[in-house]
């Protein structure tokens, strides 16, 4: 028994044992390994920064080993990405990308791990590899929807302009607000512009989502071919889609008929209300302070406030406040006039 037991123990000893000689050596060599790709970076990027910016013609020599040329060279136009501004300096990391780093990435998407080929996505795009489109379209069919490497991918075609990507939205409906807006971020104008005839065209057939981001992001990208769009949306059924039209148009801080927006100081739903006190404050429109301060004495306490809010932004704001604080019949807008005209910017007292 005796015997038993320290035959136990001298097994678990030498496991253990074994174990922590193996994590010694894997640890000393995953050490080694950075010190290399350190040691060698430092020499290589003072070099390679003169080919990058154009100023030589002359390529410095990479690493002979493979793993270890991309992975100094990963970190070298990594670098210089993250700082050049000109497209010549963008063309020249995409073409050092494409000579020395396109086989691999092509490689990687088809035999690598997840993490191998989300971090190949992201350089890609990063280097705007655009020779990979067709590789990327089709891994788009292979990998898992809703997961981070769906949206890389979709988000790396989109940085290539790709203009399939309008026919893939409108045939996932279920695709989130979010992954879309991205998607548009990435996309040029003139591809909006056909997004936004289709959207047109499709009418109620749109995917909501679509629809939705749609309308945000033209206000958050302020691109003025597309208000007309927006501005169209007010008159829309859907209460949702009315709404997130005038919010864009605050983003856009413009409208080019502000009448547009009166129907909405009588609206029967209070967020329509306040993104018409909220637009009538940004723009400044003066003509339309009386609505304002029939606002002020809303029933909700939020339109109530925006109400005042944007009258203080008139050129005569104070004196509006001052009136309602002593002429208003409604003693919630005397209370909210006489905060805002004690309040100071940022909400503070």
């Amino acid at each position: 028994m005796v015997n038993s037991t320290l035959l136990i123990v001298g097994v678990l000893l030498i496991i253990q044992l074994s174990l922590l000689i193996y994590l010694y050596t894997e640890k000393k060599s995953i050490i080694k390994k950075n010190d290399e790709v350190n040691s060698l970076f430092q020499q290589l990027f003072p070099k390679y920064l003169p080919f990058l910016t154009g100023d030589s013609d002359i390529e410095p020599c990479l690493p002979q080993k493979s793993k270890l040329k991309q992975i100094v060279l990963e970190r070298i136009l990594t670098g210089f990405a993250h700082v050049v501004t000109d497209p010549v300096g963008n063309q020249r990391i995409k073409e050092v990308a494409e000579c020395h780093l396109l086989d691999y990435y092509r490689k990687t998407l088809k035999t690598g791990d997840w993490s191998e080929r989300l971090n190949a996505l992201y350089l890609i795009e990063e280097f705007m590899m655009d020779a990979l489109r067709e590789d990327i379209k089709e891994h788009l069919n292979s990998v898992e929807m809703m997961d981070e490497e769906y949206r890389q991918t979709l988000r790396t075609l989109a940085s290539f302009e790709e203009e399939s990507l309008l026919d893939y939205i409108l045939s996932h409906p279920h695709m989130s607000q979010r992954l879309i807006k991205e998607i548009m971020r990435r996309l040029p104008v003139n591809i909006l512009i056909d997004l936004m005839r289709i959207i047109k065209e499709k009418g109620e057939e749109t995917p909501e989502a679509l629809k939705y981001a749609f309308i945000d992001y033209c206000g958050e990208a302020g691109y003025y071919e597309l208000l007309p769009f927006v501005e169209s949306m007010l008159g829309d059924t859907s209460k949702e889609t009315r709404i997130k039209a005038l919010k864009s148009l605050y983003h856009y801080q413009y409208c080019t008929s502000p009448e547009l927006i009166i129907p909405f100081f009588t609206s029967g739903h209070w967020e329509e209300r306040l993104y018409a006190a909220k637009l009538t404050g940004e723009m400044n429109l003066n003509e339309f302070s009386n609505y304002l301060m029939l606002l002020a004495g809303d029933r909700v306490w939020w339109v109530r406030f925006q109400a005042c809010e944007a009258i203080k932004q008139m050129s005569d704001g104070k004196i509006l406040l001052t009136y309602l604080t002593e002429r208003h019949e409604d003693v919630y807008a005397q209370d909210m006039a006489k905060q805002s005209l004690t309040m100071r910017v940022g909400g503070h007292v």
